[in-house]
Formats: C-alpha cells, structure tokens, sequence
C-alpha cells in the first residue's frame, strides 16, 4: 500500500537515494550522465509529489516546473515499480497543474516510453541531447 503527498524536507535523504539508484541503473542513460546525478540540482525550484509506503518511507517522486506544466522527473525504487505508483503520482498532479502536460523521455528508455503512450501521452515532438535520441510528449 501507498499514498501520494507533498514532499516535506525530512524526504530529502530518501528521495536522494532513490534518484541516484534509479540513475545507477538506467542503462539507456550514458555512463558520464548517470555519473553526475544530483538530486538537488536537478530538481531546484520544482514541486515534488512523493508516493510513501505503509511505513511513510518514500518508495518514489515525481518532480515538475509548474510554470511550464513540464514533468521532468519521476523515479520508483526498485521492488515497488510495476504496482501503480508512476500512475498514482501523474494522476496526483491533476488537482494542481494545468494540461497540457509535457515531458521528454529518451528513446532508448523502452519502458518509460511504453508507459507513457499506454497512459495516452502523444508524441509532439523530438530531438537529441546529452541523454541521447529522446522523444517531448503531451497530455492533453
């Protein structure tokens, strides 16, 4: 079991560990990429959402600029993905961002893509950066 909430400052060492497991792992990320993950750096000035496990230990975040409604990172532990959580988190942003939504997810993160597109997401746009080939998608 699981529930979404506000991030609150006592998160901070959870959330950091999660990014950086998750980063370790991601394969289709290049090695020098997932060797500078900074948590606070790449989050600043964003509002997180975090999904908290029975214990209310955070088990996964997603972190957006409001501004542009643009999603830029959500990330699930290891051993608590595939149960609901990345959909809970997007479905939490709904009360408090306006669509469309925008994310860009690289190419080569066959599961995130599948993910997204299966929720409805469509494709508007792509490029390339230092993450590699990597498509921008909405939902409206």
């Amino acid at each position: 079991m699981f529930r979404v909430r506000p991030f609150e400052e006592k998160d901070r060492p959870a959330l950091e560990t999660i990014y950086r497991e998750c980063r370790s792992v991601a394969t289709w990320l290049p090695s020098a990429v997932r060797e500078k993950a900074d948590f606070a750096r790449d989050t600043e000035g964003e509002v997180l959402l975090v999904a908290v496990g029975s214990d209310g230990e955070p088990v996964a975040f997603v972190s957006v600029w409001e501004p542009d409604a643009f999603i830029h990172h959500i990330y699930v532990r290891n051993g608590w993905q595939q149960k609901g959580i990345g959909r809970q988190l997007l479905d939490a942003l709904g009360p408090r961002l306006p669509r469309p939504w925008r994310l860009k997810c690289v190419r080569a993160n066959d599961r995130a893509l599948a993910f997204y597109l299966g929720q409805g997401w469509m494709e508007v746009s792509s490029g390339v950066s230092e993450d590699g080939a990597y498509a921008v998608l909405e939902k409206a």
